[in-house]
This record gives C-alpha cells, sequence and structure tokens, in this order.
C-alpha cells in the first residue's frame, strides 16, 4: 500500500514539471512572435513621419544660416551668394554624419545656389535627397531666409 502512494505521488510531479515546461514553451513563443510583428510594423510607420523630421530640419537649418550669413558677413569676405552656398555644403556634411549617426538615413543637400539681392540674401533653391530603408525621395526646394531663433 505505501509503495503505490509514492508512485502516484512520482507521477503527478512528472506530469506538473511537464505541463509547466509546455506553458513555458508556449510563452516564449508567443513572446517572440509579439516582438517580430512589433519590429515589422514599426518600421513603416515611422518612416513617414522621420522625412517630415528631415524636411522641417533641413528648412529650419538653411534659413537661418542664410540670415547668419547676412548678418555676419562683410564686404571683405566675398559675395553673399558664395559665402551662403559654402556654409549650406558644411551643413550639409555636418547633417549627414549627424543623422546616419542617429538613424538608419542618408540626407543629402546637394545643387545649392543662393540667391541675394542687392546686399540681401533672399533664399537658396536647394536639392533634399533622403534615402531610408523603406522611403526614398529627392526634392528641390526653395528655402527663404528665415530664423526663429537666435541663429545657429
Amino acid at each position: 500500500m505505501v509503495s503505490n502512494d509514492r508512485n502516484r505521488g512520482q507521477v503527478i510531479l512528472i506530469g506538473a514539471i511537464t505541463l509547466a515546461f509546455i506553458l513555458l514553451g508556449i510563452v516564449v513563443v508567443f513572446n517572440g512572435v509579439l516582438y517580430t510583428e512589433t519590429l515589422s510594423s514599426g518600421g513603416t510607420s515611422q518612416g513617414a513621419s522621420n522625412a517630415d523630421v528631415v524636411e522641417y530640419e533641413v528648412n529650419q537649418s538653411v534659413g537661418c544660416l542664410l540670415e547668419w550669413v547676412e548678418d555676419g558677413s562683410t564686404a571683405e569676405d566675398g559675395s553673399l551668394e558664395t559665402l551662403a552656398e559654402e556654409n549650406i555644403s558644411a551643413l550639409n556634411t555636418a547633417y549627414r554624419e549627424t543623422t546616419v549617426q542617429s538613424t538608419p538615413v542618408a540626407v543629402t543637400i546637394s545643387d545649392v545656389d543662393a540667391a541675394a539681392d542687392g546686399g540681401n540674401l533672399e533664399n537658396a533653391t536647394v536639392t533634399i535627397e533622403y534615402d531610408s530603408n523603406s522611403l526614398n525621395y529627392s526634392q528641390e526646394r526653395t528655402i527663404e531666409a528665415h530664423c526663429a531663433g537666435d541663429g545657429p
């Protein structure tokens, strides 16, 4: 009689351990599926919003840079158009390196053409190229000289 109770206890213990491993396996698989689904759906919605942020940042940066060049230049520095184009090219290098380090996106500001009228920088026409895994585009923008803050 004593040996029969001991066998029943061992069977119940083995069954409980087996059930625990099965539940643990189901939890691991379910968690992996949820994680994969989150990763696959998260990247597509972020591409467009990141492109909007890049466009806003480039517009603000170039606008402030134009105003800053106009305010800080003298007659000995050269033409305003040349100074603006050189500064926007330097901005391109710095901005590209910054975006590549923080996000999987390559942004290039090229084909810079600044326009001045009587000693005042009016605007700059630039081509913005945006290249990521989910979105690629190239657009030409004419950006007016403006700055919302104190400048660069």
